[in-house]
């Protein structure tokens, strides 16, 4: 299965790029992104506490993936 992952906010500096894309046998959101910490594992200590969307919903981990979809990597947004 072929999932496309975008990255937002800091993600994306520390991906270095806007997406990348993984091949996976099949899964959920957690199989993922457990995937993308062994990739990039700069990412790792951030990873668990991103928002994950599919489209304009949020999805929680346990959110099987479909054959080319594209997940996108929200970090939490902070301000003052």
């Amino acid at each position: 299965m072929r999932v496309t992952v975008e990255f937002h906010g800091v993600l994306r500096q520390l991906a270095g790029d806007e997406r990348c894309l993984l091949e996976l046998p099949g899964g959920t959101v957690a199989d993922a992104l457990a995937l993308l910490c062994r990739q990039q594992p700069q990412l790792a200590e951030r990873l668990p506490r991103v928002a994950c969307a599919i489209g304009s919903e949020l999805v929680s981990r346990h959110h099987r993936l479909a054959d080319d979809s594209t997940l996108a990597l929200i970090p939490p947004v902070s301000g003052g």
